[in-house]
């Protein structure tokens, strides 16, 4: 017999924006569950490997940080958001790798260079130098706590930088050299 009702799997997706310099918080909260702030999200950590795969995504976006925003370049005016949300996330599960994405000013429409972190349905999209490198931290000071936790088993925070330095100086390279030529073709056409 059937109720008529249907169920609808639905994925939630939520991208933040940040542009320059912000404050980034990693904590314990008050049900002893780690914490990271940063600008419109509070991020909470239930699962040990979420917050290694999110530190190896900044690792990677930080070993691009010199390609896409050199210190030279001005990133140029960015628009501020119409709308700010504030968001509380749950990172309950074990994603098995990140997604960074990078778009340099040389090839962007609007000449602002990006650098992206996703995991599942979360992107925190940077446009600025400063931008990551405040993420970078925040990042590394949350997964720290769970690395110096020790009954996680997890890698220092500093092995996982260099696997990912390494890693990168393999394959990287010739990854974002490869997107920015796609992105140029695509505009030419």
């Amino acid at each position: 017999m059937s109720t008529g009702t249907e169920t609808v799997d639905a994925v939630s997706r939520l991208t933040i924006h940040i542009a320059g310099e912000h404050e980034t918080n990693a904590s314990i909260g008050l049900t002893l569950i780690p914490l990271l702030k940063i600008p419109t999200a509070i991020i909470e950590f239930r699962h040990p490997i979420g917050a290694r795969v999110w530190w190896e995504g900044w690792c990677e976006a930080n070993e691009m940080l010199d390609r896409i925003f050199p210190e030279q370049i001005d990133a140029g005016e960015l628009r501020e958001p119409e709308l700010i949300i504030n968001s509380f996330v749950l990172l309950d599960d074990a994603p098995r790798r990140a997604k960074v994405r990078a778009r340099s000013a040389a090839v962007s429409p609007d000449g602002i260079g990006a650098l992206s972190v996703t995991v599942g349905g979360l992107t925190i999209a940077c446009a600025s130098r400063v931008a990551v490198e405040c993420q970078v931290r925040g990042w590394r000071e949350a997964y720290d706590m769970f690395a110096r936790d020790g009954g996680f088993g997890l890698p220092s925070v500093d092995e996982v930088a260099a696997r990912v330095r390494a890693d990168h100086a393999r394959h990287g390279g010739n990854e974002l050299s490869t997107a920015a030529e796609e992105q140029r073709a695509g505009r030419t056409r």
